[in-house]
């Protein structure tokens, strides 16, 4: 643990956290370029017919994939309960609606609290 006073600490998580953000713009902005670019290619690809290509640099092909929109949740979510098909769900819980749960001193079977301690950080 270092020996630097709380606020240089502050200081420092305070340039980090804006370093990180212009990183996540710049993030943002290249994937926006490669998703153009990767439409691009897809489109003359598809023009000319063709599934693979490649150069001294990288290889593309192109895959098909079915992936799912649902429209109902209601209707999933009862098709699941009668089917028993939950790999259909990522197994994920929701942890707001958790919270408010255990906040109704409500119990989840087959869960358990996990604290964890976060900064809230707000510039002066």
């Amino acid at each position: 643990m270092s020996n630097k006073k709380l606020t240089d600490l502050l200081a420092e998580v305070a340039k980090i956290r804006t370093e990180v953000k212009a990183v996540q713009t710049q993030e943002k902005s290249l994937k926006s370029e490669q998703r153009e670019l990767e439409i691009q290619i897809t489109i003359r690809m598809r023009e000319q017919g063709l599934d693979k290509i490649s150069n001294d640099v990288c290889t593309i092909s192109l895959k098909e994939e079915i992936v799912p929109t649902v429209e109902d949740w209601d209707l999933l979510q009862e098709h699941v309960a009668k089917t028993n098909q939950f790999e259909l769900l990522q197994k994920r819980m929701s942890a707001t609606a958790y919270r408010e749960l255990v906040a109704l001193g409500m119990d989840v079977p087959g869960v358990v609290s996990t604290e964890l301690t976060r900064i809230n950080f707000r510039s002066a």
